[in-house]
């Protein structure tokens, strides 16, 4: 009876602290896709999809210049939402708008291309992927990794808003 208190005792702050970090900030709400289809389990790459490896396979994303907003959740450093420039398909920029760092270089982990996030859903290796891309959408609008199956501290979810493509030129 006594280690279950202490398990619990453990276990409930670490819940507490996890359902804190996973708010979306307010600057990184997007009311432009509001009206966005909820989470099914369907494999059109053009709604949201929920399943393991093979299940589904997203398109890449097509523009090679454009910049977007991207929050990312997970047992991380949180920066908060990051302005993310992409030239020639690279990222060459990205800025912490607001949070903790706001102002600052984003670290490595919030440097992604809309490629590199719509990649890590396909990858085979990943326990569980689930991407919400609404319909008539040519990216996804979030993207939550489940990496090892019934592991702590894995998850991670990419929230992307705002993209803008740049005009050819």
């Amino acid at each position: 009876m006594r280690s279950t208190a202490a398990l619990a005792a453990l276990v409930v702050p670490l819940l507490l602290t996890a359902a804190a970090c996973s708010k979306e900030s307010d600057r990184a709400a997007d009311r432009t896709t509001a009206s966005a289809s909820p989470s099914s389990d369907a494999t059109a790459p053009t709604t949201p999809t929920t399943g393991s490896p093979g299940t589904a396979s997203f398109p890449g994303y097509g523009p090679r210049d454009y910049s977007y907003h991207l929050e990312v959740l997970c047992y991380c450093p949180q920066v908060g939402t990051v302005e993310v420039v992409v030239r020639d398909g690279e990222v060459t920029e990205a800025t912490s708008l607001d949070g903790p760092t706001a102002g600052r270089a984003a670290p490595d982990f919030a440097r992604l291309t809309i490629d590199e996030i719509i990649a890590m859903a396909n990858d085979p290796q990943v326990a569980k992927a689930k991407v919400d891309w609404p319909e008539g959408q040519d990216h996804p609008s979030s993207v939550m990794l489940d990496r090892i199956a019934q592991a702590v501290d894995d998850e991670v979810t990419y929230t992307i808003k705002d993209v803008v493509v740049s005009p050819a030129g």
